[in-house]
């Protein structure tokens, strides 16, 4: 992870002597800067990242499947869930874990095999997938709260969520002041997932390497197949997007849509970075331009 960019800012040392006798010295000292981003608290929710690429695109088609009935049939896990095999595939479980994160309650939980699966309450409206089936507002919603955290290029960042159907979670997001983007998902019926991404023109200006390159490798694993379409700086797509509120709070429709706005703690994220070598296999992503 790197650190956010710093400038030298004057202080005035100011003394006894020099109040009475003359002018003030002047120190350099090093101040953060974060610029033109936003440096007030706003109301969201956050959480880890870390669910693998490549699983999230096997499986995402199961589990929005999955959001269109109820999550449990007599006290447990809905047979075809389980027939579905995600719960017996170890990256699988990660996508099921951080769908079960997004969408029950803070406090609710499942168990499958001896492993428990621990809401966490963050899209407003999904609760009640423990016992029915989700409208389709909510149903995108929840894909754009795993979206977020899809990286395996680095583990364990923390991303803040905010959106009209984002629960706020009490805790203090002030450390969030870099946007990333605005993510809407669209989950078909046929296991398919489209999503078209904004990113915020402070992450477009910040970004080591071309900014949908960086959102691509974020997100992508295969060449052709993540369905991402990057739709041009957030700012910009006026014609699409606007602000519900204060734009500063992150909140946004796109085509008269709620969707998801991603914040980071970090100025540049390790998907800013010029990707490594090419492995064996296919690999990296598509990107569609609007």
């Amino acid at each position: 992870m790197k650190p956010s960019g710093r400038v030298f800012g004057m202080v005035m040392a100011v003394g006894l002597v020099s109040m009475a006798c003359g002018p003030a010295s002047q120190l350099e000292v090093e101040v953060d800067a974060p610029g033109l981003e936003v440096q007030k608290d706003k109301p969201g929710g956050q959480d880890t990242n870390g669910t693998p690429k490549q699983a999230w695109h096997t499986w995402k088609g199961t589990m929005a499947n999955a959001l269109r009935g109820p999550l449990l049939q007599g006290g447990a896990i809905q047979p075809a869930i389980i027939a579905s095999g995600i719960l017996a595939d170890a990256e699988g479980k990660e996508v099921f874990d951080h769908t079960v994160r997004c969408a029950l309650a803070e406090g609710a939980f499942v168990t499958h095999d001896g492993t428990v699966y621990k809401g966490r309450g963050l899209v407003n409206g999904a609760s009640s997938w423990r016992t029915q089936w989700l409208p389709q507002e909510v149903i995108d919603s929840v894909m754009e709260c795993v979206i977020a955290f899809v990286n395996d290029k680095t583990d364990l960042v923390n991303v803040l969520l905010t959106s009209l159907l984002t629960n706020h979670d009490g805790k203090d997001h002030s450390a969030f002041i870099h946007g990333e983007a605005v993510w809407c998902a669209r989950a078909g019926t046929m296991g398919i997932v489209d999503v078209d991404v904004y990113p915020t023109r402070s992450f477009v200006s910040r970004c080591g390497i071309d900014a949908a390159a960086a959102l691509e490798q974020r997100y992508c694993h295969e060449v052709g197949s993540c369905g991402l379409t990057y739709k041009g700086i957030l700012e910009d797509r006026t014609d699409e997007c606007a602000a519900v509120g204060p734009p500063e709070d992150g909140v946004y429709k796109c085509n008269r849509r709620a969707c998801t706005m991603t914040w980071l703690e970090d100025a540049e994220p390790d998907w800013c970075d010029p990707p490594g070598p090419a492995p064996d296999s296919p690999s990296g992503g598509h990107t569609t331009r609007g």
